[in-house]
């Protein structure tokens, strides 16, 4: 993009890469991998594809919770990678006295022609004060709105010190990457802006997840199917993988699942909700031994519940969930899935009623417990919607194909350029 612009230059960088530069992305994120959440995943995935087709990338994010500046590791598609250690988090938002002065040294050293700002981030606000970073496009990339029916009350409080920074972001970007429609169209923040917005889903590279099969379960070491599913004759096996947050509404499915007998569950993730959902499990009495919480999971024990699953429910109860990475992972290993329809979420867009999966109304245990049951005598309705699922995946959410998307909004960001 140093060259030249538009259409033009980016027929001569397919065509004739050796003779055009490399366009240049700087990712500016909260965190990244190894941290394990469905943004930080995309991420990853996103800059690796990117790198393959040809663009240069750098990615500057804060020291994740547990993390050391000693241990923070280096990924060979990144030019450059600047993980800024933190000092608390204050409503979510990291505290990073040094970002400033790393993101500057980034800008000057790497010099990319696009920064690509990950939202919600405060310290995405410092580009605002950076004359080398206003003479490039800004692109961001939208995951969820700070405030809105169902978020976290108390941003409430902070929203009007942050909306400022926020709408000045948005009015200075030239594109906005929203991940759904019905979260583009439910988003008061984005309503100033929709004419620079563009739905993108998330993506997933689809070898992150097919690592195990089926057919390895007898195999699998420390006779991995006791270890969670235990393999209990007709049962039908759903998985769920989360946060223990209270909008994940994982309590209603534990409710909805000690009401259906023939239905077998086992919830991967922790949280701050462990200890009510245990009480809970406790009360269940005769349940219990049907509902299993295995806390937090490596990648390979993820991938290997993915594969042992029949169906993977995701029960969250608002528009916190703004999309639902693990929806695409089942998916890719052609699961089918139960959302709930909660409006201005991403996943009943996702998850296509009776094709690729079901939908439930959010917050109803009669509802789920319902579906679950007659889907547990209904093996050729989920065999059927995995099928479908796995073509939408290969059709819509491989993450090559949405990098390609991605980038070409890069391209159309040149005419913002300053010259």
């Amino acid at each position: 993009m140093r060259v030249v612009s538009g259409v033009y230059h980016w027929r001569l960088f397919w065509s004739a890469r050796w003779k055009a530069p490399r366009m240049r992305v700087l990712h500016v994120g909260k965190f990244f991998a190894p941290f394990a959440g469905g943004i930080e995943n995309f991420m990853l995935d996103l800059t690796r594809a990117s790198h393959v087709l040809g663009v240069a990338q750098a990615c500057i994010v804060h020291q994740a919770p547990g993390q050391s500046a000693e241990t923070s590791p280096s990924f060979s598609f990144l030019e450059q990678f600047r993980c800024v250690p933190t000092v608390a988090q204050v409503s979510y938002a990291p505290v990073s006295p040094g970002f400033y002065r790393a993101m500057a040294r980034m800008l000057e050293q790497f010099q990319p022609d696009v920064l690509h700002l990950h939202l919600p981030n405060t310290s995405a606000f410092w580009a605002l004060r950076s004359r080398r970073a206003r003479m490039i496009p800004w692109v961001l990339h939208w995951h969820s709105d700070v405030v809105g029916p169902g978020l976290d009350a108390k941003l409430k409080l902070l929203y009007p010190f942050y909306r400022p920074f926020e709408q000045a972001l948005l009015k200075r970007a030239a594109a906005v990457i929203v991940t759904s429609p019905p979260y583009l169209a439910s988003s008061h923040a984005l309503a100033p802006w929709r004419d620079k917005c563009k739905v993108i889903p998330l993506g997933l590279d689809p070898s992150r997840v097919r690592g195990f099969s089926p057919a390895q379960a007898g195999t699998a070491p420390d006779g991995f199917c006791g270890k969670f599913f235990r393999n209990s004759g007709d049962r039908l096996k759903v998985l769920a993988v989360g946060r223990l947050s209270r909008y994940k509404g994982f309590d209603v499915l534990i409710r909805a699942v000690a009401r259906a007998p023939d239905v077998e569950l086992v919830i991967a993730g922790n949280g701050e909700l462990r200890a009510r959902l245990e009480r809970l499990l406790r009360e269940s009495g005769g349940s219990a031994g049907r509902i299993r919480l295995a806390g937090n999971v490596s990648d390979v024990d993820r991938n290997r519940l993915l594969g042992e699953c029949d169906l993977l429910c995701m029960p969250s109860l608002n528009r916190a969930e703004a999309f639902g990475l693990s929806l695409l992972e089942a998916m890719a290993l052609g699961k089918p899935a139960i959302a709930t329809d909660v409006a201005g979420s991403g996943m009943g867009w996702v998850v296509q009623h009776a094709r690729t999966g079901w939908r439930v109304k959010a917050g109803s245990v009669g509802a789920l417990a319902e579906l679950l049951e007659r889907l547990a005598g209904d093996r050729s309705s989920l065999t059927a919607a995995g099928l479908e699922a796995r073509a939408r995946f290969e059709s819509r959410f491989r993450i090559d194909a949405v990098a390609r998307e991605v980038i070409e909004v890069y391209r159309d960001c040149d005419r913002f350029r300053v010259r």
